[in-house]
C-alpha cells in the first residue's frame, strides 16, 4: 500500500519559497560591502540576503542581520515589507504565531506600493501564510489563500511561472483528499503555462508526474502513461536533475500497475541512485516505498518487509504520520506471511502512535491557542504604545505643518499686498502722466487754434487788404514803377498763401467743418509734389469719437506723411485708415530709401511725438524700414473717447 504523503504540497511550497544555501559569511567582507554600498536601500538588500543565507544554521544571527537591514530600510515601505517577509521566513522554523504576525506586517507595508516587485513579495508572503495554515491542518484556508491571494498577486506582478507553481500547490491537497477532478483542473492550468512560457523549465516534470499520479489513483492507466511519457521527454534536458527521483517514483508506480516488474525495478534503482547522489532523503524514502510496493505486488513478503524495516532503522521515516503508515504496512505483510503475533504487535504500535498523534494534536492546538492569545495580547499592547507614539508624532507634525502654512499664507498676503500697492502706485503715476500729456496736448492744440485764428483773421486779413489796395493802385496807374510794384504784389501774395498754409497746418478748417476723413484727404492732396503721388483711403470711418481724438489722429498721420515727404525720397506714399468698433487702424507706406542713421536722428523728435500720441490713445505702433521703403502700422483705442 502506497504512502499518501499529505505534506507533499508543503514540500513543493518549500522548494519554491526556500532561501539561499547556507554559506559562510566573513564579517569583515560583509562590513566592507556595506561601506561600499551606494545607498541605504542597497545595504538593506545585502543584509536581507545574508540573513536569509544563515537562516538554516543560525537563527539568531539571521534575525539580527534582517533587523539591521530593517533599520536601513526605515522610511522605505517596499524595503521594509521585503525585510519583514524574510524575517517571517526565519520565524517559520520555530514560531508559527510570530511568523504569521510578521508576514502580516510585511503585507501591510507592501500593499502601499503598487509595483511588480511589491506584488511578487505580497504573493510570497501569502503563500507562506498558506503553508502555516496547512501545518495547522486548515487545508481549506490554504487553498483559499492560494486562489484569492497568492495566484492573483503573482499574476499582477507579471510572474506567470509563479502563477503556474501556485496552481500546482492548489492541486496537491485536492489530490491527497481524493478530489481528483479539481486536482487535474489546476495541474493542467499549471502545465499549460509552462508549455506556453517556459517549455524547457524542468519544474513541469513534477507537474506531469502529479498528473500521472492522479490518473493512477483514479485507475486511468492510459492517461497516466501519456503524462509519464511527457515528463520523460521533458527530463531529457537534464536526466540527473533534482526532479528525476520523483519522476522515477511515479514511473515505477505506473509500471507496477501494468505488472511490468523488471522495468519497475530498473526505474526504482535508477531513481535511488540519483536520489542518493543528491542526498535527498525525501526522494529516497519515496522510492523505497515504491520498491516495497513492487515486492508486495510480487508477493515477495520477506523482501518487502526487509525494505520497510531498513527504512525504519535507517531513519527515513521520521514523521509520526509516516510511522503510522509504515506500522500498518508491516502488520499487513506479517499477516500475509502468517506471522499473526508479529502482525498484532505492529497493529498495536499503529494504534499507539495514532493515540499519541491525537494527543499531540490536541496539545498542540491548545498550546497554539494559548500562545496565540498571549501573543495577540502582547502585540495589542505594543500596537497601542506604537499608536500613541505615532499619534503624538502626527500631532507634532500637524502643528509644525499648520504653523508653516500660516507663515506661508502671511508671507504671500504681505507680498501680494506689497505688489498690489506697487501696481496701484505705478498705475496712478501712469494715469497722471497720461492726464498731464493730454493736458499738454490739449493746451498745445488750443494754442495752435488760437494762433491759427489770429494769423488767419488778423494778420492774414491785413496782408490781404494791403494786397488789394496795391492791386487797385496799379490798376489806377497811380504809381509809375509798375515792375517793382507788381513784384512786390506777387511776393505779398506768396506771403498770404504761406500764412494760410501755416494756419491750416496749425488747425485745418476742414477738420472742424467737414470731419477727419476730409481733413486727411486734404492733407494728402496738399502734400503732393512733383514726382510724388500720395493716395488716401478710409474704410468704415464712423468718426464717433471726440474732437480731441480726431486732432491726435490727424497729427499722427500728418507727422508720418511729412516725414515721408521730407526724408524718404519716395515716389509713392499710401495712407489708409480703418475703423473697427472701438479701434482705429492706420497704415502709412512709402517706397523710399528707408531710415538711415542720420535721418533717424533728425526725425526722432517727430517719431517721439507720434509715440506719445499713440500711448495716450492706448495704442501700439510697429515700424518696418528697409532699403525698399518704410511700413508703419498703428493700432489706436478710441473707445474711451
Amino acid at each position: 500500500m502506497l504512502l499518501n504523503n499529505l505534506f507533499l504540497c508543503i514540500l513543493t511550497i518549500t522548494s519554491v519559497e526556500g532561501g539561499f544555501a547556507q554559506s559562510s559569511l566573513h564579517v569583515q567582507d560583509m562590513e566592507r560591502q556595506l561601506e561600499s554600498a551606494g545607498s541605504d536601500q542597497r545595504r538593506a538588500e545585502l543584509l536581507y540576503k545574508w540573513g536569509d543565507r544563515v537562516g538554516i544554521g543560525d537563527t539568531l544571527q539571521s534575525i539580527r542581520l534582517i533587523r539591521r537591514g530593517l533599520h536601513y530600510a526605515s522610511g522605505d515601505a517596499l524595503q521594509q515589507g521585503v525585510g519583514y517577509f524574510y524575517l517571517g521566513r526565519v520565524y517559520m522554523d520555530f514560531s508559527a504565531i510570530k511568523a504569521e504576525a510578521v508576514f502580516d506586517t510585511a503585507i501591510h507595508h507592501l500593499t502601499a506600493i503598487g509595483t511588480s516587485e511589491s506584488y511578487i513579495f505580497q504573493s510570497r508572503a501569502w503563500a507562506n501564510k498558506g503553508v502555516l495554515a496547512q501545518l495547522r491542518g486548515d487545508n481549506r484556508r490554504y487553498i483559499a489563500l492560494f486562489l484569492n491571494k497568492v495566484i492573483p498577486l503573482a499574476a499582477k506582478g507579471g510572474d506567470s511561472l509563479r502563477v503556474a507553481d501556485g496552481y500546482t500547490n492548489v492541486a496537491l491537497p485536492f489530490m491527497n483528499y481524493g478530489e481528483y477532478v479539481k486536482a487535474i483542473l489546476y495541474l493542467k492550468r499549471s502545465a499549460s503555462i509552462f508549455e506556453r512560457l517556459a517549455p524547457r523549465d524542468l519544474r513541469k516534470v513534477d507537474v506531469y508526474c502529479h498528473l500521472a499520479k492522479v490518473y493512477l489513483l483514479m485507475g486511468r492507466l492510459h492517461d497516466a502513461g501519456k503524462n509519464i511519457r511527457t515528463a520523460a521527454i521533458a527530463l531529457q534536458e537534464d536526466p540527473q536533475s533534482l526532479y528525476a527521483p520523483n519522476f522515477h517514483a511515479m514511473e515505477s508506480m505506473y509500471l507496477i500497475r501494468l505488472r511490468r516488474w523488471t522495468a519497475a525495478e530498473q526505474t526504482v534503482e535508477k531513481g535511488l541512485t540519483i536520489a542518493e547522489k543528491l542526498k535527498s532523503r525525501y526522494d529516497i524514502r519515496q522510492l523505497l516505498y515504491q520498491k516495497a510496493e513492487l515486492l508486495r505486488e510480487q508477493r515477495k513478503w520477506k523482501q518487502a518487509k526487509e525494505v520497510l524495516l531498513n527504512m525504519y532503522h535507517e531513519g527515513y521515516v521520521e514523521l509520526m504520520t509516516d510511522k503510522k503508515q509504515l506500522f500498518g504496512d508491516l502488520a499487513a505483510i506479517e499477516a500475509a506471511m502468517g506471522n499473526f503475533k508479529q502482525a498484532y504487535a505492529w497493529l498495536q504500535s499503529h494504534r499507539d502512535i495514532s493515540e499519541k498523534m491525537y494527543a499531540q494534536q490536541t496539545k498542540t492546538k491548545i498550546a497554539h491557542l494559548e500562545a496565540q492569545y498571549n501573543y495577540v495580547q502582547k502585540e495589542k499592547e505594543l500596537f497601542m504604545a506604537r499608536e500613541k507614539t505615532n499619534q503624538q508624532r502626527t500631532l507634532i507634525w500637524i502643528t509644525i505643518f499648520a504653523f508653516t502654512c500660516i507663515l506661508l499664507v502671511l508671507y504671500i498676503w504681505f507680498r501680494q499686498r506689497k505688489l498690489r500697492t506697487a501696481r496701484e502706485i505705478e498705475s496712478l503715476k501712469q494715469q497722471q502722466r497720461i492726464e498731464l500729456g493730454k493736458a499738454l496736448l490739449e493746451g498745445e492744440e488750443k494754442e495752435r487754434g488760437r494762433l491759427a485764428r489770429d494769423l488767419h483773421d488778423g494778420l492774414g486779413g491785413m496782408l490781404a487788404g494791403i494786397k488789394l489796395n496795391l492791386s487797385q493802385l496799379v490798376s489806377e496807374k497811380q504809381l509809375l514803377d509798375h515792375g517793382d510794384l507788381n513784384q512786390t504784389i506777387d511776393r505779398l501774395g506768396h506771403s498770404v498763401n504761406e500764412l494760410r498754409r501755416i494756419s491750416r497746418d496749425l488747425m485745418p478748417e476742414s477738420l472742424v467743418q467737414s470731419g477727419l476723413a476730409v481733413a486727411l484727404k486734404d492733407l494728402c492732396d496738399g502734400a503732393v509734389m512733383s514726382g510724388l503721388k500720395i493716395s488716401f483711403r478710409a474704410f468704415d470711418f464712423k468718426e464717433d469719437f471726440s474732437a480731441q481724438v480726431k486732432v491726435m489722429i490727424y497729427r499722427i498721420i500728418q507727422e508720418l506723411v511729412y516725414n515721408a515727404v521730407k526724408h524718404a525720397q519716395a515716389s509713392k506714399i499710401m495712407v489708409q485708415c480703418t475703423q473697427s468698433d472701438q479701434y482705429i487702424f492706420i497704415t502709412v507706406e512709402d517706397n523710399g530709401k528707408g531710415f538711415v542713421s542720420d535721418e533717424v536722428s533728425t526725425s526722432s523728435r517727430g517719431l517721439k511725438n507720434i509715440g506719445n500720441r499713440v500711448d495716450l490713445l492706448s495704442g501700439k505702433m510697429e515700424i518696418d524700414s528697409s532699403a525698399n521703403g518704410t511700413h508703419v502700422n498703428i493700432e489706436l483705442y478710441v473707445g474711451h473717447a
